[in-house]
């Protein structure tokens, strides 16, 4: 009988629903006789929660960080295993246990926090095992409930934290945040540098915000558009910011972009990145290792990821206010720029989905 294998994401974020198909990718790559089903959890719980919950989620971004330093910090929940989180859930559930009857896993795996809640309800009825992915370097106690099996997590330095939520510490596995396959083989940089145009011998610098772009984005540009490099900006899905940053004017060779496919190249070609803390963009930077500039990140959540980054001399913060000094100090320091870019690369593990699936499997560590 072969193992029937459940992904569970949801759609906040790029981040979650890149990691669910790493994962999947390396599963399929190991034992492709696997039964491997996905699903945005959303789908199949109360109608109304997924879009609520992006909604809120997109316009805190936008408007109102507060609200998710609130949510994320636990909202005076302890744990994840709190009897208020799992009755919450609870009445939310609508046709999960559907999903679950249909389909009957051996195995859940959850790429957020929420799907785990909802798995976490119908684990005695349905005797599969669980494993939740922890895609922030930081672990909040929505991560953690009694009923997980497998806690994946980014780092060694985050056992204890996650142990404090109540995990056991023979479930926790510091095996990275997984990013696909293909990027941990590394890419062709000259290709990918010619398919952005970006040129040969000049400096490269990615602004890559959020899909919506918000915050002081355009304030942080402004003060970037006035130095001798190739500038790339990704607005997102932001059309009113693209146009006006279409507009600015300085020394960089500026080009503005929307939505970009493969943006793993970007990432892997660019010589400084600045963006949001996100779980996953921060790691697939480590592979490559450009020049790691954070800003606009979500306070209460992404935060605790640039936290993480800049501790370890990896990254630095920048703002409107000091953007285009650290940028100005940066580029006239080519022993600062390494020694960043080597710290960013130790950050980095090697085969993290191959781990992870193998122990999805067979129970095994790391390689």
């Amino acid at each position: 009988m072969h193992m029937k294998i459940l992904v569970l994401a949801v759609p906040i974020g790029a981040g979650h629903m890149k990691a669910a198909k790493a994962i999947m990718q390396a599963i399929k790559e190991i034992a492709p006789e696997t039964i491997l089903r996905f699903e945005n959890c959303f789908d199949w719980v109360y109608p109304m929660y997924g879009s609520m919950y992006k909604k809120i989620y997109d316009y805190a971004q936008k408007k109102a960080l507060g609200l998710i330093k609130f949510f994320y910090g636990g909202v005076g929940v302890d744990s994840g295993s709190s009897r208020f989180m799992y009755n919450y859930h609870k009445i939310l559930a609508d046709r999960f246990s559907v999903l679950l009857k249909a389909y009957r896993p051996d195995y859940v795996l959850c790429t957020h926090f929420s799907p785990g809640y909802f798995s976490a309800l119908f684990k005695r009825d349905f005797g599969y095992k669980m494993g939740i992915v922890v895609t922030d370097y930081y672990v909040h106690p929505h991560w953690v409930n009694r009923e997980m099996d497998n806690y994946f997590i980014p780092h060694e330095s985050l056992i204890d934290q996650i142990i404090a939520y109540g995990a056991k510490k023979e479930q926790v596995f510091p095996f990275g945040i997984p990013i696909g396959l293909e990027l941990e083989a590394g890419i062709d940089k000259r290709a990918a540098r010619k398919r952005f145009g970006l040129s040969r011998d000049r400096i490269s610098a990615t602004i890559m915000g959020s899909r919506v772009f918000g915050g002081e984005w355009f304030e942080v540009t402004r003060e970037l558009v006035d130095f001798d490099y190739d500038l790339l900006v990704l607005c997102g899905e932001n059309r009113e910011a693209a146009d006006k940053i279409s507009k600015l004017r300085g020394r960089s060779n500026l080009k503005v972009l929307g939505m970009v496919e493969r943006i793993h190249e970007l990432i892997g070609t660019t010589d400084i990145l600045i963006t949001k803390a996100g779980g996953i963009t921060s790691t697939e930077a480590t592979q490559a290792a450009p020049v790691l500039l954070f800003a606009n990140s979500i306070v209460g959540l992404e935060d605790k990821n640039e936290d993480f980054f800049v501790n370890n001399g990896a990254a630095l913060k920048i703002s409107k206010e000091n953007a285009s000094a650290v940028m100005r100090d940066l580029i006239a320091d080519n022993e600062k720029m390494m020694a960043m870019r080597k710290n960013l690369r130790q950050i980095g593990k090697k085969k993290t989905a191959i781990n992870i699936a193998r122990t999805i499997l067979s129970g095994s560590q790391k390689e």
